[in-house]
């Protein structure tokens, strides 16, 4: 009886777990289903801009395509310099931001000096409202966008990496402790390991938002080789089949940006329950 009941109990287990995993697709079945919605709205696009929008003021896909011909020469050494921009400002910044961010954590002697200048004087600032500034401090060229980039860069880390340590599960301290570790021992292969998964997204966000930062400084006149300035031409020439191209060639950096943080990370936090899809992944389809 303890046999056959035990038998059920895994055969009903089995069930349970081939009723919550979804049905995995092939790659090319994924890639089919996200080309879908993209797919519908190109067409709807193309649909308006030829019989009721003014193709000269919302130009359509075939056009965008074709205004590519034209600047088809500059866009290699643009993007070039606009993501050599965005790389050093995320690397200055980012660095920067996740040290303080761990001092921070460690020390609340040192917090308590500067958080709240951090807090309530200098992350409220808009950066966008600075751009004028760096521009007329730093001058035109590299210095005001990977400035500008680098200062948001420090600030979004400098949050995210002190929140992180908050919130770094008891139960991993309260373990460290029992084996008789120093403070800082735990500190460092306990709690900045187990901030490392909480990161992955905002690493993710800093890319779009140094991509997005940079675009800015460039439309402003902070540059005169980048993407930005290639946009600013075509809205001067009231080119808005070119203006849009340059804008798809932003999204697709920030894209190339994202999937490629997403799969290093994979294979960084691999120890990570977060990289496990476990019960709760399989539920979602994550």
């Amino acid at each position: 009886m303890r046999r056959l009941g035990l038998r059920r109990s895994r055969t009903e287990r089995r069930e349970v777990q081939l009723q919550i995993q979804p049905v995995t697709a092939g790659p090319a079945r994924r890639l089919a289903e996200a080309s879908v919605v993209p797919l519908v709205l190109v067409a709807v696009w193309y649909a308006l801009t030829r019989n009721i929008l003014d193709p000269g003021i919302y130009p359509g896909p075939d056009k965008v395509l074709a205004s590519l011909v034209e600047i088809i020469d500059l866009i290699p050494s643009a993007t070039w310099v606009s993501l050599r921009m965005v790389l050093l400002g995320m690397a200055v910044g980012s660095v920067a931001g996740l040290a303080t961010g761990i001092v921070f954590g460690y020390s609340a002697f040192i917090r308590r000096f500067f958080e709240a200048t951090l807090d309530n004087l200098v992350r409220p600032v808009p950066l966008f409202a600075l751009i004028p500034f760096f521009i007329l401090w730093f001058g035109v060229g590299y210095a005001p966008q990977v400035s500008l980039v680098a200062l948001a860069m420090f600030l979004l880390w400098t949050l995210v990496t002190l929140e992180a340590i908050r919130n770094v599960p008891h139960i991993y301290m309260q373990a460290a402790l029992t084996t008789g570790a120093s403070r800082f021992h735990i500190y460092r292969t306990v709690v900045v390991p187990a901030i490392m998964p909480h990161l992955v997204g905002s690493l993710r966000l800093a890319a779009a938002s140094a991509w997005g930062l940079d675009a800015a400084v460039e439309l402003i006149g902070g540059s005169r080789t980048g993407l930005g300035f290639i946009l600013l031409v075509r809205n001067q020439y009231l080119d808005p089949a070119g203006m849009m191209m340059i804008v798809f060639i932003f999204c697709t950096m920030a894209i190339i940006f994202d999937q490629t943080v997403r799969l290093i990370s994979a294979r960084i936090i691999r120890w990570s329950p977060r990289s496990d899809r476990g019960l709760v992944g399989s539920m979602l389809g994550n």
